[in-house]
């Protein structure tokens, strides 16, 4: 066994490695992307504003935060006051209480405005942007004392007061630290300028240390490097499952106990929303395995696969230019996609540089195993089924004669026996009978089929003639 897998111990120790470290690299660039990256924060947020149970807790709170600080009830009363006394002392309480319901309604609905989402979207953006300039130690906090991040809600305050006709007292009233949620203050910054540096270095790491694990798995199995690759493709989806489950376990886990009952279904559509950059990672993951899955079955010894290597032993042996051509444009469509990122740029380079190696190596393997491949064989195997399809249509059945179904006096007809007609006996039709052919129209018969055979080229000119000369002799 150690001369015919050679490294066998070390290629089963990096197998299981890499798929450790594929666990890492997918948690690693979830969180780097979702906290580093403010185009992608400033869309997830929009995505959280979106969602009906996340409207109703943003509604609830920005009402609250608006009738804390404006007096309503006060207001109602003094207009009221201006028409009649009592008047204003009875109804500006029961108004205000209505007028309150009218507001949750009226800021639920404010929610799903564009000019509401994208105050939204702009006050998350500028705490994110705050956020990075922190833990990146730049910009206007160049250090961590005395430093804080907060989501200003304020504007959406403000907004969803003009939805409900109290813009102008909210924007009198309303101080400037009235909706402000903080995120992070200055007793937490050091500790979390730590933990940042270090997700932003390993999802870097681990992501390129998963494919030089893999690369030198394969490097070091020669013979049965198609076994190495099934068996790295396999652990990259089993690493790609269990984060899976660990993205629906921990939010099974973590809603209950972090989130009161009546926020839990906002918070579980919350969880939902921030993780499913996680989910799509993950999906990427698999789907590369797939792909490392297919390359282990075209270079395995399965007699199927060797058709499958000799069809392309064709282009990538005789046509190499337009080959590695056309491969290059989708290697450059590939590159550019993850320009804006540099860690995913990094990423795919490398990916990049590895099917390049690995396009170079199969196609030396496939010109030493098929020298001379050309398409004859494809070609004669489309002739041999043409050849089968003609002949097989030129001895189908012919002249077929159908039985007669029922006669003249077939069941539910009139005139039987059965219903009371005029009790003649049923006639039955027999189909008629072909006259009994003789020797002369059975060697006509074999010659019309002889001289098919041989225009679908079934038979050369050698064969036909002797067995026409079979024929005739009788």
């Amino acid at each position: 066994m150690t001369k015919e897998r050679p490294h066998l111990g070390w290629v089963r120790f990096i197998t299981i490695l890499a798929g450790f470290m594929t666990v890492l690299a997918i948690l690693t660039s979830w969180v780097d992307r979702q906290v580093f990256d403010t185009q992608e924060w400033g869309d997830t947020s929009l995505k959280l504003l979106q969602n009906p149970e996340i409207q109703k807790q943003v509604a609830t709170y920005a009402v609250d935060e608006l009738y804390a600080n404006v007096d309503v009830q006060g207001r109602l009363q003094n207009s009221l006051d201006d028409i009649n006394k009592n008047l204003g002392d009875t109804l500006a309480g029961p108004l205000a209480g209505a007028a309150r319901q009218g507001a949750d309604s009226l800021a639920l609905r404010a929610l799903s405005n564009d000019k509401v989402q994208s105050a939204w979207k702009s006050a998350n953006i500028a705490a994110h942007t705050t956020l990075i300039n922190i833990l990146e130690d730049k910009g206007t906090y160049a250090s961590t004392a005395g430093g804080q991040v907060e989501l200003k809600l304020q504007p959406l305050i403000i907004e969803i007061a003009d939805q409900v006709g109290l813009g102008d007292q909210a924007r009198d009233k309303i101080p400037e630290s009235v909706g402000n949620i903080k995120i992070v203050d200055s007793g937490q910054l050091a500790q979390v300028q730590k933990v940042a540096k270090l997700i932003h270095g390993l999802a870097l790491v681990t992501g390129l240390l998963t494919l030089l694990l893999i690369v030198l798995a394969v490097c070091l199995s020669p013979g049965y490097r198609w076994l190495t690759l099934l068996w790295l493709a396999v652990g990259l989806i089993l690493a790609a499952l269990i984060v899976l489950i660990i993205r629906s376990v921990a939010g099974n886990v973590l809603i209950p106990d972090l989130a009161d009952p009546d926020i839990q279904p906002a918070a579980q559509a919350a969880w939902d929303i921030i993780t499913n950059l996680l989910k799509s990672v993950a999906w990427t993951v698999i789907w590369f395995a797939v792909a490392l899955l297919v390359i282990a079955w075209v270079i395995s010894p399965v007699r199927a696969a060797g058709k499958v290597r000799e069809f392309l032993a064709v282009p990538f042996g005789q046509y190499p230019t337009p080959t590695f051509s056309l491969l290059g444009l989708a290697a450059f469509i590939f590159l550019v996609m993850g320009a804006g990122d540099g860690r995913e740029f990094i990423i795919r380079l490398t990916v990049v540089l590895m099917a390049a190696a690995g396009f170079w190596f199969f196609r030396r393997q496939v010109m030493l195993e098929y020298p001379d491949a050309d398409y004859a064989g494809l070609r004669e195997f489309g002739e041999r089924s043409r050849d089968r399809a003609r002949e097989a249509w030129a001895g189908r059945p012919k002249n077929i004669s159908m039985p007669k179904i029922g006669g003249k006096g077939g069941a539910g007809g009139e005139g039987t026996a059965a219903g009371g007609g005029t009790g003649e006996a049923e006639t039955t039709v027999l189909p008629a009978q072909p006259p009994a052919s003789s020797p002369e129209d059975s060697r006509l018969d074999q010659l019309e089929k002889l001289g098919r055979l041989k225009e679908a080229g079934v038979l050369d000119d050698e064969e036909f003639a002797a067995e026409k000369k079979r024929i005739l002799g009788g």
